[in-house]
């Protein structure tokens, strides 16, 4: 009778297993219908509204003479700006904090972050620092906060971000995060001919509010088999009417070799920035080398912008800390350059 009732307990742990996969991804596809539904509203919503970027288009033509969109003003690690559009899928601890919150569970983690942030086409440098904890109990959390720095011509403000994320399961997790941005940029007053043919100084603001508000991010991840990662998020659900915090969907997939390196593929659709949906392509690779210094590359296109993005990176990590460098560049266009650092302490 013995080996019968092993035999009935395997079979009822099989169906119970089962069960729970049918489950997860029950909830994967509903809290994706859920982002994605959410973020069809925000869009027919504002609709009748003139999109962000010809509204900034026409005042920069007016005030400034370049009416060319920019990026927007969205969190990045230094890990994820060496990898093109982030590698979202693979992101975790600070990095899953900046692009993909449910990825925050991955590893039992206790991490604290200092970034530098040097924007030089936006005249800016940033400070700012990170705590993620998934290590404390299952509800995994987060906290990052920069303030930005500046010139004339340049931004200052802060932007902070409190994150959590629940897995259900080793393969399934979400995550939200809410994010509180107040950013101004100092405008010099515009010069103009008159009639005359004379230069004459009209009057303008001494600074500009580009964006301020409260926001959510949401995002899932699953796993469903070793070393494969899935991604699928929306950012900036509440909408703040600028071009620097537009409504995005995002999706993406992740592969992990041999514990030596990993390839990560993103897709971004900004929904609110132009009339028409732009769709933003980019991935990256990380190699590890002597397991403790990755090196990283990626690649972006910006669909709409018609822009090449080229970036790199190289890192140390132990049981201790880790450090990353990135570079992003463009390539044609307006020749942006982006520069981040982060110092980062493992409590465990």
């Amino acid at each position: 009778m013995q080996p019968l009732a092993n035999h009935s307990r395997r079979d009822i742990e099989r169906v119970t297993r089962a069960r729970r996969s049918v489950l997860h991804r029950r909830y994967a596809l509903r809290a994706l219908l859920a982002c994605a539904c959410t973020a069809v509203l925000m869009r027919s919503s504002a609709v009748a509204a003139e999109p962000p970027c010809e509204a900034f288009a026409r005042w920069r033509d007016a005030t400034q003479g370049s009416g060319v969109c920019p990026r927007p003003l969205n969190s990045e690690s230094a890990r994820g700006l060496a990898l093109g559009t982030g590698a979202r899928a693979t992101a975790m601890s600070t990095s899953a904090l900046a692009y993909n919150p449910a990825g925050m569970v991955v590893g039992k983690v206790y991490h604290l972050e200092g970034v530098l942030d040097y924007m030089p086409d936006m005249k800016t440098f940033a400070l700012g620092g990170a705590i993620v904890d998934s290590s404390t109990s299952r509800l995994s959390a987060g906290l990052s906060l920069r303030g930005f720095l500046s010139g004339q011509g340049g931004f200052g403000g802060i932007d902070g971000r409190l994150a959590v994320a629940l897995p259900f399961s080793e393969s399934f997790s979400i995550g939200l995060s809410g994010r509180y941005v107040n950013a101004r940029r100092d405008v010099p007053a515009p010069t103009v001919i008159d009639s005359a043919g004379m230069e004459m100084l009209m009057p303008a603001p001494a600074s500009v509010r580009e964006v301020k508000g409260f926001t959510l991010d949401a995002s899932i991840r699953i796993a469903p088999v070793p070393n494969v990662m899935l991604h699928a998020g929306s950012y900036n659900l509440i909408s703040m009417d600028s071009v620097y915090a537009p409504l995005m969907l995002g999706g993406g997939a992740g592969i992990g070799i041999a514990n030596v390196a990993l390839l990560g593929a993103d897709v971004l659709v900004d929904m609110s920035s132009y009339d028409k949906a732009n769709v933003m392509l980019g991935g990256g690779a990380e190699v590890f080398a002597a397991q403790a210094i990755p090196i990283r590359a990626g690649y972006s296109y910006d669909i709409k912008r018609s822009q090449h993005t080229l970036s790199v990176g190289l890192g140390y990590t132990d049981r201790s800390v880790g450090l990353d460098l990135s570079l992003r560049q463009d390539l044609g266009g307006e020749g942006d350059t982006r520069i981040m650092g982060a110092f980062r302490f493992y409590v465990h």
